[in-house]
């Protein structure tokens, strides 16, 4: 009698690549025709540091079009804008225009409506999987975003969510100041079906003093109206030199 002796053969699971981590990504965020259908967003927020209590308002319209408007107490709003065609800052009644280069980092980096991750092939982008990272709660995959004008941004995606836990790079500053900044995704918030960072916490550095920023998200609204001339700089007051405090103080925190 011949005894035929099965073999047990191990297979491996193969390790996701970055297209299968994105995908899951994307899923979990609520999906790419979800994200998709989104036109409009209306981002009210209070945003704590160690100089101010803040309360920010964040206006963005497809395809690059975004406006901050954060006001103090007992100052006047500072406000800053970006669009496929310019980028400018508006503090204590002075307008600051950015640099080409400034600008197209903030297009990349603030004003992106979908997230660096959403299509990266087709914005000129490069996203390389550098392995497993463990932060406090949960294991991570630690993608690392090279943008297409150059800037380098690290992911950190919870490897059972597949949300965004931490992301990791440098930023530009007004006039033109480097910082690194490691932000913190305490919570999200779901608007049009569509999972969002809502309670942040950014600490930056090499930009003067170190700063800890904390974000709450009061609400998010979605396809709401919003008028391309939200985007215009506003004209300067008649009064030469004011809001010198609200100048240095949004220096400090944007």
């Amino acid at each position: 009698m011949h005894w035929i002796i099965p073999v047990l053969l191990t297979a491996q699971a193969a390790a996701p690549t970055v297209n299968d981590i994105v995908a899951r990504h994307i899923e979990a965020r609520g999906g790419y025709e979800r994200i998709k259908a989104i036109q409009t967003m209306k981002i009210t927020r209070t945003v704590v540091t160690q100089f101010a209590e803040l309360e920010v308002v964040i206006l963005r319209k497809r395809p690059q079009s975004m406006r901050v408007e954060q006001t103090a107490p007992g100052q006047p709003p500072v406000l800053r804008a970006v669009t496929p065609d310019a980028a400018w800052d508006f503090a204590g009644g002075r307008l600051t225009n950015r640099t080409a280069q400034a600008a197209a980092e903030t297009r990349e980096l603030d004003a992106d409506f979908d997230g660096l991750l959403v299509d990266w092939k087709d914005k000129g982008h490069t996203v390389e999987l550098a392995g497993r990272e463990t932060l406090p709660g949960a294991d991570a995959f630690k993608l690392v975003v090279k943008t297409k004008n150059g800037a380098t941004r690290t992911i950190y995606l919870d490897a059972s969510t597949y949300l965004e836990r931490r992301q990791i790079g440098s930023m530009t500053l007004p006039p033109d100041r480097k910082a690194n900044v490691e932000i913190d995704v305490l919570g999200y918030k779901e608007a049009g079906g569509v999972k969002f960072p809502a309670d942040i916490q950014e600490e930056r550095t090499g930009a003067g003093p170190v700063q800890t920023i904390v974000v709450y998200t009061k609400a998010i609204e979605v396809n709401v109206p919003i008028d391309d001339a939200i985007f215009a700089p506003p004209a300067p007051p008649a009064a030469p030199g004011a809001g010198a405090a609200a100048r240095k103080l949004a220096d400090r925190l944007w």
